[in-house]
């Protein structure tokens, strides 16, 4: 039987190659090339920074100072997440996690004795955890 570590890396391999991966590093290599984004992301960033600092006052904090960074900076947010790039990435991450959530739950599955072979993990917010199916895109049931 080949060592489990060589299999890991082979999954590993697997997994790069998968259309959520490829998606995903898409999404993340036009995101990188977006300069005015980049820009954008800075600035929240600095408005991030800068509302730590006003708050590190404690009692001096100027609450009307700290209030203008937070709505500049959620305007800025939305902005940003509004840009195209940002919503094709949020969705290839989604997709992503999705199939590394459904991979890890048959590894876990069959460390409890499943059956590797038909073995299906419930998915996050099925039905069968009793939270709903509101934020699934899957079964149905």
């Amino acid at each position: 039987m080949q060592d489990i570590k060589q299999l890991t890396r082979e999954l590993g391999a697997a997994l790069q190659l998968a259309p959520e991966y490829v998606r995903f590093v898409a999404a993340q290599e036009t995101n990188d090339a977006d300069e005015a984004l980049g820009e954008q992301l800075r600035a929240l960033d600095l408005l991030r920074m800068q509302y730590r600092h006003e708050a590190m006052k404690k009692d001096d904090a100027d609450t009307a100072i700290m209030e203008e960074y937070n709505a500049s900076f959620e305007a800025l947010y939305d902005r940003i997440m509004g840009n195209e790039g940002m919503v094709e990435h949020q969705a290839a991450a989604e997709g992503l996690n999705g199939l590394l959530q459904w991979m890890t739950g048959v590894l876990q599955g069959c460390a409890q004795g499943q059956d590797p072979g038909s073995y299906e993990p419930a998915q996050a917010g099925c039905g069968s955890h009793g939270s709903g199916c509101g934020g699934c895109g899957g079964c149905g049931s």
